[in-house]
Protein backbone atom coordinates (compact mmCIF):
# COMPACT_ATOMS: atom_id res chain seq x y z
CA UNK A 1 0.00 0.00 0.00
CA UNK A 2 1.34 3.56 -0.91
CA UNK A 3 0.42 5.50 1.71
CA UNK A 4 0.06 9.32 0.00
CA UNK A 5 -1.57 12.54 1.88
CA UNK A 6 -4.84 11.54 1.37
CA UNK A 7 -4.58 8.27 2.79
CA UNK A 8 -2.41 9.84 5.76
CA UNK A 9 -5.53 12.83 6.52
CA UNK A 10 -8.17 9.65 6.27
CA UNK A 11 -6.37 7.24 9.00
CA UNK A 12 -5.38 10.64 11.49
CA UNK A 13 -9.38 11.53 11.27
CA UNK A 14 -10.15 7.76 11.75
CA UNK A 15 -7.79 7.62 14.55
CA UNK A 16 -8.99 11.12 16.16
CA UNK A 17 -12.90 10.16 15.45
CA UNK A 18 -11.73 6.28 17.48
CA UNK A 19 -10.19 8.19 20.42
CA UNK A 20 -13.27 10.64 20.73
CA UNK A 21 -15.28 7.91 20.40
CA UNK A 22 -13.24 5.61 23.11
CA UNK A 23 -13.32 8.50 25.64
CA UNK A 24 -17.05 9.09 24.90
CA UNK A 25 -17.77 5.34 25.81
CA UNK A 26 -15.62 4.53 28.71
CA UNK A 27 -15.20 7.70 30.60
CA UNK A 28 -18.51 9.85 29.16
CA UNK A 29 -19.24 11.84 32.08
CA UNK A 30 -15.32 12.86 32.52
CA UNK A 31 -15.39 13.89 28.98
CA UNK A 32 -18.49 15.79 28.59
CA UNK A 33 -18.15 17.43 32.03
CA UNK A 34 -14.23 18.02 30.47
CA UNK A 35 -15.83 19.36 27.42
CA UNK A 36 -18.43 21.42 29.45
CA UNK A 37 -15.45 23.22 31.15
CA UNK A 38 -13.72 24.04 28.26
CA UNK A 39 -17.05 25.16 26.64
CA UNK A 40 -17.83 27.47 29.77
CA UNK A 41 -15.09 30.00 29.31
CA UNK A 42 -15.22 33.48 27.99
CA UNK A 43 -12.32 32.98 25.82
CA UNK A 44 -10.53 30.11 23.52
CA UNK A 45 -9.18 27.50 26.23
CA UNK A 46 -5.82 25.64 25.28
CA UNK A 47 -7.49 22.52 23.93
CA UNK A 48 -9.60 24.70 21.99
CA UNK A 49 -6.68 26.49 20.24
CA UNK A 50 -5.01 22.82 20.11
CA UNK A 51 -7.91 21.81 18.38
CA UNK A 52 -8.38 25.26 15.98
CA UNK A 53 -4.44 24.21 14.89
CA UNK A 54 -5.26 20.61 14.32
CA UNK A 55 -8.11 21.83 11.95
CA UNK A 56 -5.88 24.34 10.23
CA UNK A 57 -2.93 22.13 9.13
CA UNK A 58 -5.43 19.08 8.36
CA UNK A 59 -6.85 22.18 5.44
CA UNK A 60 -3.86 22.93 4.73
CA UNK A 61 -2.13 19.54 3.71
CA UNK A 62 -5.25 18.41 2.06
CA UNK A 63 -5.16 21.15 -0.13
CA UNK A 64 -1.58 20.85 -0.63
CA UNK A 65 -2.34 17.36 -1.50
CA UNK A 66 -5.47 18.48 -3.87
CA UNK A 67 -3.49 21.25 -5.74
CA UNK A 68 0.54 18.85 -6.24
CA UNK A 69 -0.83 15.36 -6.02
CA UNK A 70 -4.40 14.95 -6.68
CA UNK A 71 -5.70 11.06 -6.79
CA UNK A 72 -8.90 9.79 -7.58
CA UNK A 73 -11.68 10.32 -5.03
CA UNK A 74 -9.52 13.05 -3.09
CA UNK A 75 -11.83 15.48 -3.64
CA UNK A 76 -14.27 13.66 -1.32
CA UNK A 77 -11.39 14.58 1.58
CA UNK A 78 -11.04 17.79 0.23
CA UNK A 79 -15.22 19.09 0.19
CA UNK A 80 -15.37 17.43 3.67
CA UNK A 81 -12.18 19.01 5.41
CA UNK A 82 -12.84 22.25 3.50
CA UNK A 83 -16.66 22.61 4.81
CA UNK A 84 -15.28 21.69 8.06
CA UNK A 85 -12.91 23.74 8.29
CA UNK A 86 -15.41 26.89 7.35
CA UNK A 87 -17.54 25.64 9.71
CA UNK A 88 -14.84 25.02 12.74
CA UNK A 89 -13.24 28.87 11.94
CA UNK A 90 -17.45 30.36 12.32
CA UNK A 91 -17.92 28.58 15.17
CA UNK A 92 -14.54 29.70 17.13
CA UNK A 93 -14.77 33.17 15.85
CA UNK A 94 -18.55 33.46 17.46
CA UNK A 95 -16.56 31.78 20.43
CA UNK A 96 -19.37 33.47 22.96
CA UNK A 97 -22.57 32.29 21.05
CA UNK A 98 -20.94 29.19 20.33
CA UNK A 99 -19.80 28.25 23.68
CA UNK A 100 -23.18 28.73 25.38
CA UNK A 101 -24.81 26.57 22.57
CA UNK A 102 -22.63 23.67 22.86
CA UNK A 103 -22.44 23.87 27.00
CA UNK A 104 -26.15 23.97 26.96
CA UNK A 105 -26.11 21.12 24.81
CA UNK A 106 -24.16 19.04 26.95
CA UNK A 107 -26.52 19.71 29.70
CA UNK A 108 -29.87 19.43 27.99
CA UNK A 109 -28.80 16.15 25.49
CA UNK A 110 -28.32 13.27 27.91
CA UNK A 111 -28.71 10.03 26.39
CA UNK A 112 -28.52 12.03 22.95
CA UNK A 113 -24.60 12.34 23.54
CA UNK A 114 -24.41 8.28 23.00
CA UNK A 115 -25.69 9.33 19.84
CA UNK A 116 -23.29 11.46 18.82
CA UNK A 117 -20.34 9.01 19.68
CA UNK A 118 -22.32 6.25 17.50
CA UNK A 119 -22.18 9.12 14.41
CA UNK A 120 -18.43 9.72 15.63
CA UNK A 121 -17.57 5.98 14.76
CA UNK A 122 -19.57 5.63 11.79
CA UNK A 123 -17.74 8.52 10.49
CA UNK A 124 -14.34 7.24 12.07
CA UNK A 125 -14.71 3.44 10.30
CA UNK A 126 -15.45 5.52 6.94
CA UNK A 127 -12.43 7.46 7.02
CA UNK A 128 -10.70 4.60 7.49
CA UNK A 129 -11.66 2.69 4.90
CA UNK A 130 -11.26 5.88 2.53
CA UNK A 131 -7.54 5.78 4.16
CA UNK A 132 -7.31 1.77 3.64
CA UNK A 133 -9.06 1.34 0.55
CA UNK A 134 -10.01 3.87 -1.21
CA UNK A 135 -6.96 6.15 -1.56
Amino acid sequence: MDLNVFAFVSIILAFSAFIKVFFGVFYHEQLYDWAKKHYSQEKWSTPVKGLLIYAVALFLLVWYATLTGYIAYGWILTVFITLASLKTVTLLFNWKHTSRKFAAFIDKSGKKLWFVDLFVAVIGFLFLWLGLRVY
